[in-house]
């Protein structure tokens, strides 16, 4: 039964919840209201019946799977929570269209109730209606949370009648409504008392509460976030990755986050900096040197193995389905066989499956491990999104059914849905009622197996401490909980409910930086900055404790914990972490580390000088660049430093990071001692400091150290490894008589491809003739790079077009990319001949959807089993393979394709003919003319005060702000229109067929 929400509640309530609440802005809510959306399905296809569909999912012997709830009582179920009574609360997402959200006010949320235990949801109410853009929900405080952009909102039921109290209250705003499919989503509490959630790449946000302006605001991408729901406190706590779309926390309150397209589990460490899309862990800000890395040891698209360094994957569903995942849930039930408890499910969209992790940790980091997958299903409309244990110890699964997901262009089927429980042997059934538990019994709870009640207790006891509740007896219980029970688990219990509930205070967890648990210490230095820079005598006790501590997790909380302490007070704590000896078997431990003291060494680089010996290579190389990037004056300390290192190994180090910062090096400001060091550096005995020399030599050396490096560069006897470190540097140099040194390698045929690379950063008519000029000659792989430099200027491009015209060089060695490139030039003459002799390639404005649809019919079963793969591998490393890599083989500028869902030939086609139809504003093109009229077109990756980086199909280009003209960034993918103009029938049909495959056929 539906009924309308209640508005007559008592002023005086509202206002009491306001004040708690933080009430600043509403949004209309609804009640009750049946709505039967329309099948937006053009083709008519539907899924499977909810009957059929269940006998098409296995699960291990033991368990058992029933149908729970399906159309029409749930459709397009995007998200669940459990409230305090074990009921399931859905969210139901009718506003998301395929690959965007519309308008529509249809999405609601639903309550479904298992009255007599026998696993069918056999009770219903909608809770409300009338939402839009519904992603997420979580149950707390006397209602429900909910992310529906660009809001977070809280939905009043203090009642706890099922009807709202009133309008939604606004707590942030500005979430992005252009994501699409990379929402902010996905609320769960962690044990600290916040609420998080997640974002995705797309687009940014910046958010704030309602009203704050734009510089007060946060801004965001791809993230964990958190809220603090009585402190009104926002916060990213990590960032990195594509879509995070799953998130959990295990027995000790660390958390797990799953994610798409790149490496699907990462530890939640907060102030992380993971790897995103780009090539090499590539991050924005351009102080992270060097992103953290994947928790996992394997990949779901591996070739036999599920080891990471064999990452040639053959696409077969037996190795995990492929890369995108949904959700995550850390099984700490207390019904499933033991062998679960603490493994990480999470739903593999591709594979129509549910992956296992299984999480181990020794002494260093965690690793997440494959396990045999949990579920797998033979219905190609089963598409899992949430999954999460309740009382009784088993699983509900919500399965969105449908045979599309994210980039879909032709909609979604939206009148199905399905809620699948899992139990281990027959249901049981469990009533509860957590709300109505006294404190007392809350804190019993505590100890429950089952972290269903765990967790739910521990959140009731924060509401009350919040409405004001005498919980001084319920504090001592739980100190006498923390004090005498062994098992560290129920320790950590304890001290999450007494820090949530104001049982402890500063002085007590300054205490327990000394316990003899890790995860204890671990916490302890976490809680203690919970709410900001700790106090000068906290500070000085991370000091202390720094100087001893052995444990990984706890020196990764110290380094945490160090990005919410002021600059100027780092430093004591940072010089322990930094000079420990085993560091280097923990690159994520280093990257943290780095994270915290970057800003102190461009502060004060004194005292960061002194540790450079006795730090790890990494921060000894990251330090040395960051005093290259800040100032002349940290520039002589460095090369001071250098000077007075007998330590050969830490002089190359520090060379190598000098050398990472040339960029931004003002050369003829640089004091003489640098030019006198390093002309006794590159005459080393020890090769890697002659090797690292080599570079700065021949971007800052004096006059006869230059031509020192001019004659290494020119001599064929010398190490290849040698002249490519002194090319380097002349590139970044660009000295008299560099095009004719260019030009000699190329007339000696050696290091041509690097000489064509370096060419591109020269304006000199006579090196563009001479590439022309020898064009014929080069191999296939020195075309492709000799045509890049061609068509970065003007100039040279008129001579590579003239050379097509003149029958010179056959226009299809012109790719897309490359057209578009000549395009971005802004010559209409150049233009005009261009599409003369090669065709236009300029976005179509014709029907893109109907393109598509034409080579779906035309690339029918019949037809494709004609194709040749082997034709198709060579036709996709010409048009794909300089950004993606398929079955082990291109780049990965782009994502790997070959965990996509690759054999759904609607989804390829969209993506190859409508590329620039949903694009991460991380990923828009961007062209830069510079001064000296040259072209770059890529995405910016980083970007600096004195420099941007720009990654192209073929390079990562630097390039100087001073020498920047214009700079224009487009909505338009970096993946250019008209990929297919120009293959024949045949070439297509056998490049689908490769992308389909199974891939090479794998050596005996």
């Amino acid at each position: 039964m539906n009924r309308p929400p209640r508005r007559h509640v008592a002023v005086a309530f509202l206002i009491a919840w306001a004040v708690v609440l933080g009430i600043s802005g509403t949004i209309p809510t609804t009640g009750g209201g049946e709505f039967t959306p329309l099948n937006t399905q053009p083709n008519g296809e539907g899924p499977l019946s909810p009957q059929d569909a269940i006998k098409q999912l296995s699960v291990p012997d033991g368990f058992q799977i029933r149908l729970a709830a399906a159309e029409p009582d749930v459709q397009q179920p995007i998200a669940i929570a459990y409230d305090d009574r074990g009921r399931l609360w859905v969210a139901e997402s009718y506003s998301y269209n395929g690959s965007t959200f519309t308008d529509e006010a249809h999405d609601r949320i639903i309550i479904f109730d298992d009255t007599n235990g026998d696993g069918v949801l056999d009770q219903r109410r909608i809770f409300c209606d009338g939402l839009t853009h519904l992603t997420g929900l979580q149950i707390g405080f006397g209602g429900v949370w909910i992310t529906s952009p660009p809001y977070l909102s809280f939905i009043p039921d203090h009642d706890l009648d099922d009807i709202p109290d009133g309008d939604a209250v606004i707590h942030l705003d500005g979430w992005s409504l252009k994501a699409e499919h990379n929402s902010v989503n996905g609320l769960t509490w962690g044990p600290d008392g916040w609420l998080y959630g997640r974002h995705g790449i797309k687009q940014p946000s910046r958010v704030g509460r309602p009203g704050e302006p734009s510089d007060k605001r946060i801004e965001l991408s791809c993230c964990i976030w958190r809220y603090h729901p009585t402190r009104h406190t926002f916060e990213v706590v990590a960032d990195g990755t594509i879509n995070p779309w799953g998130l959990d926390f295990d027995d000790y309150g660390q958390g797990f986050l799953t994610t798409s397209v790149v490496d699907h589990l990462w530890h939640l460490v907060p102030g992380a900096h993971y790897q995103r899309w780009k090539e090499h862990g590539i991050h924005p800000d351009p102080r992270v040197y060097e992103a953290m890395s994947a928790t996992s040891d394997h990949l779901h698209w591996a070739a036999g193995t599920w080891s990471k360094p064999n990452q040639q994957g053959n696409g077969k569903l037996d190795f995990g389905g492929g890369h995108s995942h949904c959700d995550a849930m850390i099984y700490l039930g207390d019904r499933w066989p033991e062998s679960y408890r603490g493994a990480l499910l999470t739903s593999n969209i591709h594979g129509r499956r549910i992956n296992c992790d299984r999480l181990v940790r020794e002494a260093g980091e965690y690793r997440g491990e494959h396990d045999a997958d949990f579920l797998v299903a033979s219905d190609p409309w089963f598409r899992a999104v949430s999954m999460e244990y309740g009382p009784d110890g088993d699983v509900y699964l919500t399965d969105w059914s449908d045979n599309g997901e994210c980039h879909d262009r032709d909609g979604v089927h939206r009148t199905s849905g399905r809620i699948y429980k899992i139990t281990w042997g027959e249901p049981i059934a469990v009533h509860v009622d957590l709300s109505k538990a006294s404190s007392e019994k809350l804190v019993e709870y505590q100890l429950n197996r089952n972290d269903w009640y765990v967790r739910h207790a521990r959140r009731i006891l924060q509401e009350r401490a919040v409405a004001g509740e005498d919980l001084s007896a319920v504090h001592a219980r739980l100190r006498k909980l923390y004090e005498e029970n062994p098992d560290v688990t129920r320790k950590l219990r304890a001290m999450w409910a007494l820090y949530s509930t104001d049982g402890i205070d500063e002085s007590w967890l300054v205490n327990e930086l000394n316990h003899a648990s890790e995860h204890v210490r671990s916490w302890a230095v976490r809680l203690l900055v919970d709410h900001g820079e700790p106090a000068d005598d906290t500070i000085a006790r991370f000091a202390e404790i720094a100087k001893l501590e052995s444990s990984w997790i706890v020196r990764m909380s110290l380094a945490a914990a160090l990005q919410r302490v002021s600059n100027g007070k780092r430093w004591e704590t940072a010089v322990s972490l930094v000079t420990i000896p085993d560091s280097p078997s923990s690159p994520n431990l280093q990257r943290m580390i780095w994270y915290a003291i970057e800003p102190e060494v461009a502060a004060n680089p004194h005292p960061a000088v002194e540790v450079l010996e006795s730090s790890s290579p990494r921060i000894r190389r990251w330090i040395a660049r960051r005093m290259t990037e800040d100032s002349i004056a940290s520039i002589s300390l460095l090369f001071d430093k250098i000077d007075r290192t007998h330590k050969p190994e830490a002089i190359a180090d520090m060379l190598d990071g000098f050398n990472d910062a040339l960029f931004s090096v003002k050369t003829d400001q640089l004091p003489p001692m640098v030019g006198r060091i390093i002309a006794g550096l590159i005459e080393h005995t020890h090769p890697r400091i002659r090797l690292s020399a080599m570079t700065t030599a021949a971007a800052v050396g004096d006059a006869s150290t230059l031509q020192h490096v001019r004659n290494l560069l020119l001599d064929e006897q010398v190490d290849p490894r040698i002249r490519l470190a002194g090319l380097k540097g002349f590139v970044q140099r660009k000295p008299p008589g560099f095009a004719d040194d260019l030009q000699r390698l190329l007339s000696s045929g050696d290091l041509i491809q690097p000489a064509l690379q370096a060419a591109a950063a020269v304006n000199d008519p006579n090196l563009h003739e001479a590439i022309v000029n020898r064009f014929a000659g080069f191999s296939k792989r020195d075309r492709i790079a000799a045509i890049d430099t061609l068509v970065s200027r003007s100039s040279s491009a008129k001579l590579l077009i003239s050379a097509i015209e003149q029958k010179k060089v056959n226009a299809s060695e012109l790719s897309a990319e490359q057209a578009r490139q000549i395009i971005a030039l802004g010559d209409p003459d150049l233009l005009h001949r261009l599409e003369k002799v090669w065709g236009s390639a300029r976005p179509s404005s014709t029907d893109r959807l109907q393109e598509i649809k034409a080579w779906q019919r035309s690339l029918d079963p019949s037809r494709m089993a004609k194709a040749d793969l082997d034709s198709g591998f060579q036709v996709f490393q010409k048009t794909c393979g300089t950004c993606h890599k398929l079955f082990g083989e291109g780049k990965t500028i782009g994502p790997d394709l070959t965990g996509a869902n690759r054999r759904n030939l609607v989804y390829l086609l969209s993506n190859v003919i409508d590329p620039s139809a949903a694009v991460p504003v991380d990923f828009q093109l961007t062209n830069v003319l510079t001064v000296d009229g040259r072209v770059i077109s890529g995405i910016i990756s980083q970007r600096s005060d004195s420099a941007i980086t720009v990654q192209t199909s073929t390079e990562s280009v630097q390039i100087k702000s001073e020498d920047i003209e214009t700079l224009k960034v487009s909505s338009a993918s970096m993946m250019p229109d008209g990929l297919l103009d120009k293959l024949s029938p045949d070439q297509v049909r056998d490049l689908f067929a490769w992308m389909m495959s199974d891939g090479p056929t794998p050596s005996p």
